[in-house]
């Protein structure tokens, strides 16, 4: 998942995606977007839950893109 946040909280939102259990790796990047999180588990619900009701209503994120790995 690629996140942009409000300039004053990146750090705050990195931390926080930094928590959840079901993210395997979190990095701040440079470019068109803050945040990188790679999310990943069994269960697509708990997938959609990470996604949906946690990163995405963080305080200060502005937009996600969700990208999905195929092989």
């Amino acid at each position: 998942m690629l996140v942009n946040t409000k300039t004053d909280v990146t750090e705050n939102v990195y931390n926080n995606v930094k928590k959840l259990k079901e993210v395997q790796r979190v990095a701040m990047l440079t470019g068109p977007y803050d945040i990188m999180a790679i999310v990943k588990t069994d269960d697509i619900k708990k997938i959609t839950n990470a996604l949906m009701n946690d990163i995405r209503k963080m305080n200060g994120v502005e937009r996600t893109t969700t990208c999905v790995v195929i092989s």
